[in-house]
């Protein structure tokens, strides 16, 4: 399962003190666990498909977040979410390619 190997990759750039991939990655999983708490009344299991819903989403937040702090001049916060949305796109690339 894909969120297995997100903690693998999480605990990997925990171990090469990449801060920003560690950063990444720990609020990916937080948000895939909060998707996994929600579905819990609906009787469906988190699987794979619902991994990738969180990916875009937060792929998709990154984007609107540099949009808002680029119209408020705030370059070194577009920088940092520039970054993250990044990570998140390699993610993507790495484990749902045909989605990318």
């Amino acid at each position: 399962m894909t969120l297995n190997q997100l903690k693998m990759d999480m605990l990997k750039a925990r171990k090469e003190k990449d801060e920003l991939r560690m950063a990444v990655l720990s609020f990916l999983i937080s948000a895939i666990n909060n998707k996994e708490i929600e579905m819990r009344g609906s009787g469906e299991e988190l699987g794979d498909e619902h991994v990738a819903q969180v990916l875009k989403k937060q792929i998709k937040n990154r984007g609107q977040s540099m949009e808002a702090y680029e119209k408020a001049g705030r370059a070194e916060l577009v920088e940092r979410e520039g970054a993250e949305k990044e990570v998140l796109e390699e993610i993507q690339n790495a484990y749902f390619p045909e989605q990318a």
